[in-house]
């Protein structure tokens, strides 16, 4: 008994230590230790002179070139570094020289936060732009009161953004592949972790709802890391083919892509099948064990990536199969089930799912475990631009958004208005750092309501508790070199925490800051008052202004979110329909209407996610927002099982039957559009001829079937294409029937 205690401990510790790992491998971290390690060098060249504020000013240029220094194309990572650099000494300069006259300064002020926020409409890179320099903007006159100090200052942060810029290239040639290969490492992780509430899925008294509704959030996280990768293998097209790393990455991208799509198209009725299995419940806990071991194997995977190791497979997966489906078959046997009945049907489905599963997952591990061949990359890279949507930044589209109906405008107007506000009460109070008020509404304030409030909580919570520990802590211990080393230590805490976690970020950020103010000041006591003060003000402000000034409600954006949902999933329904028809290997179009289906679909679950974080009164439609999002996930897995069947077998020509059951489909999704008064060509009599009963042509389909000339396996084979097909289009039309109908009601 002690034995296993002992065991039972150790696997514990060893789970928690493989979990660490995989945080600490993750790019936050990677870039954390860039920002540390040039604050280091900064304190240690300073020191001899005590010159500390120059130290910060270093540090401070470096901390805010870091947000930019994303995954990217050589070339593009240096100019966006450099560019930066030049920028926040630019604007430094320019409002701290302005300060005294206040009119010119207000204007100056305001312009930069303008349009500083709203080149965020440009995309993710934008994005990061746009907090950098808002940061910039908030920090620039700390040393108003300095002027003969300016030019020094402003060449500090130059040199801090320059010195950042080096090491970052630096890093970039020791490991040129690190932070994509991380992504991939994420991506190949979540979507264990998809895999994983898959197999919980399995078990007899799943909570099947909740466990769906954290398949959708985990689905919107891949389809963003999916893009990121997309996007890293276009702009380094001329690699591609050349680097062993970027061929694996291009194989492993599509590799993930088809996992993710096996695991969506096979939506089974897990009750059905407990019912089935009744007699012996080893067989489906063995089936829930071979799924679980998927995510485990991936899991694995993505350990050895991340902390650069040589992989091996923890599982044997095939093995796994092959007496799972020696279980299935001997059960069959044993109940004297037909080969030709429907319930041996659905589990030779099963069976089918499982080992084209175990297929992709081994061909996934074994690009890790060997070199990639250029020739495994025909046709691959072709068509890769076409999935990849690059971000353009034409003036046209600032232009097209200068009004009330964009929301980055009303986000652009509302932080500048509140930017301002803080800094004129910070003024007429006369606050110790009035900047710390600016800095957490930069940090906090968010486009839309419910991340703004959840961030302004979190803030404060954080502040609160990294002040009471700094205070304790310079109580406590009374040694400089051990307060410095836990200052080194909560700063590389901070940076990295605070995008994975940011209310324990937030705690560290304090705390270390505290540390500073103790070993330079003594007076840590009276900053950490003045510090929360600051931050209560500005988080109060940033939560007021979302909620009153020019709100931006998710309900509205979710209209629009279910709009272009339905009409992604009209496509993709088409191009299932045409690749039916045609056969073959699944056209680009097909792919491209998929990928299109995956993503709306996670963009309409993450907007709903969103809402119901705001006021109950801005939350019209509620459960049939969810309704229709949980509905319009289960018609993109049901097409999606259509399109992986068609893939994966011969089938039969399609009938005429299959092409107007899904036009029926199609034309529920569009009179859907049209109840939510979206422009959407409708075919009024498509339902006279929808006559014949899907059952009765199911039951005609078999009878075929069974009357055939055929040997029993291909039979076997076309009686499963059947009872798929038939059963999906049931499915189907019931779905956009249910669609149609709540559209309707909400109409």
């Amino acid at each position: 008994m002690f034995e296993i205690s002992i065991q039972f401990l150790f696997n514990v510790l060893l789970t928690m230590f493989d979990k660490l790992i995989l945080k600490f491998g993750d790019n936050q971290f990677y870039n954390a230790i860039k920002i540390t390690f040039t604050a280091i060098i900064a304190f240690f060249i300073f020191s001899s002179t005590a010159d500390f504020s120059a130290a910060f000013t270093v540090t401070l240029g470096a901390m805010l070139c870091a947000p930019i220094d994303i995954s990217s194309n050589f070339k593009h990572k240096v100019i966006g570094l450099i560019l930066v650099s030049l920028l926040i000494p630019i604007i430094s300069f320019t409002l701290t020289i302005t300060y005294d006259y206040f009119f010119l300064f207000s204007l100056l002020f305001c312009v930069f936060v303008f349009f500083s926020a709203i080149i965020s409409l440009y995309g993710h890179r934008a994005n990061l732009l746009s907090f950098t320099l808002l940061l910039t903007i908030s920090l620039s006159f700390i040393h108003h009161d300095e002027p003969e100090i300016l030019i020094t200052n402003c060449l500090y942060l130059l040199a801090g953004g320059l010195f950042y810029t080096i090491i970052s290239i630096v890093f970039y040639f020791i490991k040129p592949s690190r932070y994509i290969n991380l992504e991939v490492a994420e991506c190949i992780e979540i979507t264990s972790e998809y895999l994983n509430l898959r197999s919980q899925l399995w078990l007899p008294n799943a909570d099947r709802e909740k466990i769906n509704h954290e398949l959708l959030k985990k689905q919107v996280r891949i389809n963003e890391l999916h893009e990121h990768i997309r996007e890293y293998l276009v702009y380094n097209k001329a690699r591609t083919l050349n680097s062993n790393n970027n061929r694996k990455l291009l194989v492993a991208l599509t590799s993930l892509v088809e996992i993710l799509e096996l695991a969506m198209a096979n939506t089974f009725d897990h009750k059905e099948f407990i019912n089935f299995f009744k007699d012996d419940a080893s067989i489906l806990e063995e089936y829930q064990t071979l799924a679980s071991n998927f995510s485990k194997t991936l899991q694995a995977l993505s350990f050895t990536i991340k902390t650069n190791k040589k992989y091996h497979s923890p599982y044997s997966l095939t093995n796994d199969f092959k007496n799972l489906k020696i279980k299935i078959d001997q059960y069959v046997k044993n109940q004297n089930i037909s080969i030709f009945d429907e319930h041996a049907v659905h589990v030779n489905n099963l069976l089918f799912y499982a080992d084209k599963q175990v297929e992709k997952i081994k061909g996934l591990e074994r690009i890790y475990k060997e070199r990639v061949n250029a020739d495994e990359l025909r046709g691959k890279y072709r068509d890769l631009e076409k999935f990849f949507t690059p971000e353009h930044y034409r003036f046209k589209t600032l232009v097209e958004h200068l009004n009330f109906k964009s929301t980055t405008f009303r986000y652009a107007l509302r932080i500048t208005l509140t930017m301002f506000v803080g800094l004129i009460i910070g003024k007429i109070f006369n606050f110790e750092n009035a900047y710390w008020i600016l800095l957490t509404i930069v940090v906090i304030m968010r486009p839309g309501y419910g991340l703004t409030k959840q961030r302004s909580t979190h803030r404060v919570i954080g502040t609160v508790i990294g002040g009471i520990l700094g205070i304790s802590t310079l109580i406590l211990i009374d040694n400089n070199i051990i307060l410095s080393i836990l200052t080194i230590i909560s700063m590389l805490l901070g940076y990295w925490l605070t995008g994975v976690d940011y209310k324990i970020g937030v705690t560290f950020v304090t705390y270390y800051v505290i540390l500073i103010y103790g070993l330079l000041s003594g007076n840590a006591e009276s900053q950490l008052v003045y510090r929360i003060l600051d931050t209560v003000v500005g988080a109060l402000l940033a939560y007021f202004a979302t909620r009153f000034i020019w709100p931006t409600w998710e309900l509205y954006s979710m209209n629009n979110h279910l709009e272009n949902s339905l009409k992604a999933i009209k496509h993709y329904i088409i191009e299932v329909k045409y690749y039916y028809i045609k056969k073959g290997e699944p056209s680009t179009s097909y792919k491209i209407a998929r990928k299109n289906a995956f993503i709306e679909v996670g963009n309409l679950m993450a907007s709903f996610q969103r809402m119901i974080q705001e006021p109950k009164r801005k939350q019209l439609n509620r459960a049939e927002l969810y309704e229709l999002t949980v509905l319009n996930q289960t018609l993109v897995s049901s097409a999606t099982s259509i399109g992986t069947y068609i893939r994966f077998h011969k089938t039969t020509e399609a009938s005429k039957s299959f092409k107007l059951v899904m036009d029926y489909i199609n034309n529920n999704l569009s009179k859907s559009l049209h109840n939510l008064d979206f422009d959407s060509e409708i075919t009024q009599d498509i339902e006279d001829d929808f006559k014949i009963s899907i059952t009765q042509l199911k039951a005609i389909r078999r009878q075929e079937v069974e009357l055939m000339n055929i040997d029993e396996a291909h039979k076997i084979q076309k009686l499963e294409e059947a009872q798929l097909i038939i059963d999906q289009l049931i499915w189907m039309s019931n779905l956009s029937e249910q669609i149609e109908k709540i559209t309707l009601k909400m109409k």
